[in-house]
């Protein structure tokens, strides 16, 4: 832990790349008249056993944030949890091919322990060539998620509980390319800030992110998507430096995700997620120190689809986590009930 006198300092956003904005520009100006749009609203409930891993748990995929920064209190009780969704997307076609313009809100809302509510909201940018080669660009925003109360100790050795709360921006490229009508290989690479609130700011974390994702049409009822990712965080040097709490890492993530057609309106859908998190702390007094945490998890969902604009869902998640330095290993349950509308 820190023994630094606790200082608040507002923080600046950081700049979005310029290669973002150049592309984004030179898309738009190109782009047909004859656009369409589509809006599609989403509303789901859940049920969780751990509200402090719900989150975590949640966003572990290989579309979304799978290396959320880990929870130093897990096991703070279960809640109900809505989940309110909207998005606009603008589809039309240009010189070069098809492309796309959409942006994503999206919020989880606590029931009793309100705390942990928090919002995402996302943009993305597509451009299809003609040749079967895409090349997305998304930019991805959680603001003041709350991670739970964590131990911070002051210059004088006193020890005392602070609310620690993150915000993360990322930016994310992919490029696929379709080899064929049933196989598709696709490259991702991210980069990412995570800020942390007054007192853990030497938390802050840097990450970039590089993987590769196959997508394959076994048959016309089965579809397999299969993906790696490998990552580095690095917590500021000259701020990590002075505390025993260096959350600086490197992880590997894998992911298999299986989608089976039961019958002509149901499918299921059938997860798997292996993560390892080997923290670089080399402070011998901090318990990242030669630690690992490693994360098995799985998820089961239907989709029944009531009408072409309408679709219900029902899954159950189960994950499974344990750091080197703890005997215990904690788990995390999810189930939710939800419905997906196309207008």
């Amino acid at each position: 832990m820190a023994k630094r006198t606790v200082r608040f300092r507002l923080k600046r956003p950081p700049r979005c790349p310029p290669v973002y904005l150049s592309i984004v520009l030179i898309t738009i100006a190109s782009a047909d008249a004859n656009a369409e749009w589509r809006s599609q609203v989403n509303a789901g409930s859940y049920y969780t056993d751990d509200v402090a891993l719900f989150s975590v748990t949640r966003r572990l995929s290989l579309q979304d944030d799978p290396t959320q920064p880990i929870v130093d209190r897990p096991q703070q009780g279960g809640d109900f949890v809505f989940e309110p969704k909207a998005e606009l997307a603008l589809m039309g076609t240009n010189s070069w091919g098809e492309a796309e313009f959409s942006a994503n809100a999206d919020g989880y809302l606590f029931t009793d322990q309100s705390a942990y509510s928090h919002g995402l909201f996302e943009v993305k940018l597509s451009q299809k060539w003609m040749a079967g080669t895409k090349v997305q660009l998304e930019y991805n925003l959680i603001p003041d998620l709350f991670i739970g109360k964590n131990e911070f100790i002051d210059s004088e050795g006193l020890t005392k509980d602070y609310d620690e709360k993150l915000t993360s921006h990322l930016y994310v490229i992919q490029v696929e390319q379709a080899l064929n009508d049933k196989l598709t290989v696709r490259l991702l690479s991210r980069y990412g800030v995570r800020n942390y609130n007054a007192p853990f700011r030497h938390r802050d974390t840097r990450f970039w992110t590089l993987g590769p994702h196959l997508e394959w049409i076994i048959t016309p009822e089965i579809e397999l998507l299969i993906g790696y990712h490998y990552e580095q965080g690095s917590a500021k040097p000259e701020r990590a430096a002075g505390y025993a709490d260096d959350v600086s890492y490197i992880n590997h993530y894998a992911s298999a995700e299986l989608k089976v057609l039961l019958a002509e309106k149901l499918s299921a859908n059938l997860i798997f997620d292996f993560e390892k998190n080997d923290f670089t702390s080399a402070d011998p007094r901090d318990e990242h120190y030669r630690a690992f945490e490693t994360v098995y998890q799985g998820e089961a969902e239907l989709v029944y689809e009531l009408n072409s604009s309408l679709m219900m869902k029902l899954g159950w998640q189960h994950g499974q986590r344990r750091l080197s330095s703890e005997a215990q290993t904690v788990t995390n349950n999810n189930i939710w009930l939800g419905i997906e509308y196309l207008l």
